[in-house]
């Protein structure tokens, strides 16, 4: 299969990865956004976007994601309310469970309120922005190709910087991606948009992704507002506004495994 297609080929039950999902601190790993986007795919076969809305979304990567080997997912109600229904998924190869996620869902009902006590819209058009591609991934083909990204502001590697990201290719091949899903593959690059560390002397790996929506993006294009908060400690935290083109739409977090980089020792 030609690996530009999209982020995943289904095989029966099973997703086959695609270079397109490649992160960049392993070129044998994948980025955490297509994967926790699957699981979302998984967790909309059991509660339909037309009758539920996902308010939270957690994923917790146990361990690195694989790109050669095809990945089997599972996903069962852990309460079942007449208002609220929450979910948990598995990721896993044959060999290991990879990744578990979590989710709270809040059934949709129409309810009108007054105007002073809904968020204001902030317009914004995001193809005004200049176009932009992270410069840390060393493969030629990966998430950064698969992503188009728009700069905001900031400047990426120097702390709090908003850029804007939509798919290029669909999550599964022949198959449409929903707003959930381009949410969760967006937003797991919060990591990339808003960190503050040189990348020759320090790692910081998201062990996570928790996503809070109070409602879905309209569009293609997800805004990351986004910002560090390293620690001597080796533990950092960072955190974003998420939104679309007329305004917020949630709040995203994740926890970071930060390490020194070994010295290359010359030959």
């Amino acid at each position: 299969m030609d690996p530009a297609q999209a982020f995943y080929s289904a095989a029966g039950e099973r997703l086959v990865p695609t270079e397109l999902t490649r992160g960049p601190w392993d070129p044998r790993h994948q980025h955490g956004g297509p994967p926790a986007a699957l699981l979302a795919r998984a967790f909309e076969a059991l509660a339909p976007p037309a009758e539920w809305h996902v308010a939270r979304f957690t994923i917790e990567f146990l361990r690195p994601v694989p790109i050669d080997r095809p990945l089997q997912l599972h996903a069962a109600p852990t309460r079942s309310g007449q208002q609220v229904l929450t979910l948990e998924g598995l990721m896993s190869t044959d060999e290991h469970p990879l990744a578990r996620a979590h989710a709270l869902c809040i059934r949709q009902r129409p309810l009108l309120l007054p105007p002073e006590v809904l968020p204001p819209d902030r317009p914004a058009d995001p193809e005004r922005f200049p176009a932009f591609c992270f410069p840390f991934f060393r493969a030629a083909v990966g998430y950064h190709t698969a992503v188009e990204v728009r700069l905001e502001s900031g400047l990426i590697g120097e702390g709090p910087a908003v850029a804007w990201l939509r798919p290029r290719y669909p999550l599964v091949l022949g198959e449409p991606t929903s707003a959930l899903q381009r949410v969760l593959i967006a937003a797991d690059a919060i990591n990339g948009v808003g960190f503050a560390l040189d990348l020759d002397r320090f790692t910081f790996v998201n062990a996570d992704l928790t996503v809070y929506l109070h409602r879905m993006p309209e569009g293609p294009w997800v805004r990351l507002a986004a910002s560090p908060n390293p620690q001597t400690n080796g533990v950092g935290l960072v955190e974003a506004e998420l939104g679309d083109h007329r305004g917020p739409i949630g709040r995203a977090l994740e926890a970071q495994v930060l390490r020194a980089r070994e010295p290359q020792q010359s030959r």
